[in-house]
C-alpha cells in the first residue's frame, strides 16, 4: 500500500486501529495461556516453566514471555482488565501495570503508562518475608575467563541496596573528566570504571607482584605474549607498563634454553620521598592540562620504566587516577609537553594522530 498518498488523519486512525487489534489478540493469548497453564503443557513438553515454553513457542525474549505469563495469572480474577484489553480500551502495557494493583481502580486513562507503573509500584504491598528474602538473596558472581584476561560480573541486590550502589557509581562516574579526544564513554563503561576506582581505595599500597617473562615469546612480540603474573593471569605490554610504573615488582626472566636469570631482586620504582617531592613540585594536583583533581594522585613515568625510562624528577609527572590508569595505561595515550606552552597534553595511540596536539 502506498502510505505516502494517505492523509495524516487516515494514517493515525489506521495506527490506532492496528493497536486495538493487537490488544484484542493479546487478550486472546492470555485466555489460551490460561488453558495451557491448567493443562501443564509446559511440563509435558519438558520445559522448566510456562514462560520458558512461551518464549520458545512464540520466538520472543524471556522478559516478554514472563510478562505475558505474569499478566495472565494476575488477571484470572480480574475480568474487567481482560475485557478492557479485548475491547481495545486499554493497551497490554496498561493492563500489565494495572494487574499488579490488587483492587480495581479503573483504567487510569488520565495517566500515561509511566505514571500508571509508578502508581502500581506505590500500591503493591511488600510483605516482611519478601524484604527478608530479597536481602538474603543478594549475590555477586565474579568469573574470570580461562586466561583471566577478562572478568565477568553479575548479581542482584534488594531495592534499597541497589539504589545506593547505582547512586554512588553514577556520582563517581559523573566526576570523571572527558577523555583527551573529548568523549566521555557511555554510562556502562563509566560505571565499570567507577567501580574499579572505588575498589582501589583512597591510599592503596604499592602492588607487590612477580612478573614471569618468557623471552622466547616476549621478544618477538614486543611483550604482547609470554608475560604472566604470579597468580596466573596473562597480561599484555600496556598492563605490564602499568604494573611497573609504580609498584614493587619482582621480574623473573626465562631464556630460550629454559634457564631462569637471576632477576629476583625487588625494586621500588618510585621511592616514597621522591614521590612526595614530585607531588609538591606539581602543586599537589594533576599536571594534565585543564585537570584540577587532587584526588588519588599518582606519579607516572613519561618514558616508561619498562622501556628504560629513568626514575628521576625529569621523567616523572603527577597524574590523577583517571588520567594515569584510564587515559595512559588503558587507552594507550602518551604524555608530552605541548611545544607552545609546555603544559602536559596527551597523544593518541594512533600513529597517524600521534603528532597532533589535543
Amino acid at each position: 500500500m502506498d502510505w505516502e498518498r494517505e492523509t495524516t488523519d487516515f494514517l493515525q486512525q489506521r495506527l490506532l486501529g492496528n493497536e486495538a487489534t493487537r490488544s484484542q489478540l493479546a487478550a486472546e493469548n492470555l485466555e489460551i495461556l490460561e488453558v495451557f497453564d491448567r493443562r501443564q503443557v509446559a511440563t509435558a513438553d519438558g520445559s522448566r516453566s510456562l514462560s520458558e515454553w512461551t518464549a520458545a513457542r512464540l520466538d520472543v525474549g524471556q522478559e516478554t514471555a514472563k510478562s505475558l505469563v505474569r499478566t495472565m495469572r494476575r488477571t484470572v480474577c480480574r475480568p474487567e482488565l481482560r475485557q478492557a484489553l479485548a475491547e481495545g480500551e486499554a493497551s497490554f502495557d496498561r493492563v500489565e501495570a494495572l494487574s499488579r494493583i490488587p483492587e480495581d481502580i479503573g483504567l487510569l486513562e488520565h495517566l500515561d503508562i509511566g505514571a500508571v507503573r509508578r502508581e502500581a509500584a506505590k500500591r503493591v504491598e511488600i510483605a516482611p518475608a519478601s524484604e527478608y528474602r530479597t536481602a538474603a538473596d543478594r549475590f555477586l558472581v565474579v568469573q574470570p575467563s580461562l586466561d583471566e584476561s577478562w572478568w565477568n560480573l553479575w548479581g542482584g541486590l534488594d531495592g534499597h541496596s541497589g539504589a545506593i550502589v547505582n547512586k554512588v557509581l553514577t556520582e563517581t562516574a559523573d566526576q570523571f573528566p572527558p577523555l583527551p579526544d573529548g568523549t566521555r564513554g557511555d554510562s556502562s563503561w563509566r560505571k565499570a570504571t567507577a567501580l574499579v576506582e572505588l575498589c582501589v581505595g583512597d591510599d592503596p599500597p604499592p602492588a607487590q607482584v612477580t612478573v614471569f617473562v618468557d623471552t622466547g615469546l616476549a621478544t618477538p612480540t614486543n611483550g604482547r605474549a609470554g608475560v604472566v603474573l604470579e597468580a596466573g593471569p596473562r597480561v599484555g605490554a600496556q598492563a605490564l607498563e602499568a604494573i611497573l610504573c609504580d609498584a614493587v615488582a619482582e621480574v623473573t626472566v626465562r631464556t630460550q634454553d629454559g634457564r631462569y636469570m637471576e632477576y629476583g631482586r625487588k625494586q621500588r620504582t618510585i621511592p616514597p620521598a621522591l614521590k612526595r617531592a614530585i607531588l609538591d613540585r606539581d602543586g599537589n594536583t594533576c599536571a594534565a592540562d585543564g585537570c584540577e583533581s587532587r584526588y588519588r594522585l599518582e606519579v607516572h613515568h613519561k618514558v616508561p620504566w619498562s622501556r628504560g625510562g629513568r626514575t628521576d624528577p625529569e621523567n616523572l609527572v603527577t597524574l590523577c587516577w583517571f588520567h594515569h590508569h584510564v587515559v595512559v595505561h588503558q587507552r594507550g595515550y602518551t604524555v608530552y609537553h605541548h611545544p607552545n606552552h609546555g603544559r602536559i597534553r596527551f597523544k593518541p595511540p594512533d600513529p597517524e594522530q600521534a603528532d597532533r596536539p589535543i
